[in-house]
């Protein structure tokens, strides 16, 4: 019997990471430990941060590491690999050229979520990094499907976003939704019939939400969904 083994590249972020791990566990349909998928994570906070690299080119690049990382898990065994980080498919075609095994692609996954629940012509707002906005990447996926975009105010970005990203989630201190919350509803009521939690970070504090609103749509938890069913359709 082969069991597909599901290979990590964590650490973009390390909290992210393991909320992911979990995620997947939660998700897999187990009637015992040996039910479960076998993993490899390389949990690398070394790698460079995504965002700084792709708002100034001048920073450390963080894709030599994320190459090395992949090519490790696949040394080490890995099937397939998934990366719960949205802004380092900023790198994806890279990192899938790379490896030679199959590399999943969260924001190709995620739009195929949308489409399926709410079709082609969708307004669909993004809550992501500086990098991931700016880059414009996950917007193509949404736009290539059909979907209109719609990303928050400037000032919602710079006083909610990413300081929730980076000032709480990534220095692994307390946080508050509030705010996050109310900028999704906020979204919600101007007309998005979903709002994508777009960056693992805010994934973590999706995933610690007592109660979740039906319109938010996380990146990671469709991840997740994906690494099971791959797993399932080539468990043999």
């Amino acid at each position: 019997m082969h069991k597909p083994v599901l290979g990590v590249l964590g650490g973009v972020g390390p909290l992210a990471t393991a909320y992911f791990m979990e995620l997947v566990i939660k998700k897999t349909p187990a009637s015992c430990d040996q039910d479960n998928i076998p993993m490899i994570v390389f949990n690398d906070p070394q790698i460079p941060d995504r965002t700084a690299y792709i708002l100034d080119g001048g920073n450390p690049n963080p894709l030599p590491e994320m190459t090395r990382v992949v090519l490790w898990l696949e040394r080490a065994g890995a099937d397939f690999i998934a990366i719960p980080c949205n802004t380092a498919h900023y790198f994806y075609e890279q990192i899938a050229e790379s490896a030679t095994v199959p590399v999943l692609n969260i924001m190709r996954e995620t739009t195929a979520r949308i489409v399926e629940m709410h079709g082609e012509h969708a307004t669909i707002g993004l809550l992501a990094t500086d990098g991931t906005l700016s880059s414009g990447v996950f917007q193509s996926y949404l736009s290539d499907a059909g979907l209109s975009v719609m990303a928050p105010s400037e000032k919602d970005q710079r006083g909610i976003v990413m300081p929730l990203i980076y000032d709480r989630v990534k220095r692994n201190l307390p946080y508050d939704p509030t705010a996050f919350l109310d900028l999704a509803r906020r979204m919600h009521e101007n007309g998005c019939d979903a709002v994508i939690v777009g960056c693992t970070e805010l994934s973590v504090v999706y995933q610690d939400l007592t109660h979740k609103p039906d319109y938010l749509i996380d990146s990671m938890d469709v991840l997740a969904d994906r690494c099971v069913s791959y797993y399932l359709e080539h468990h043999r």
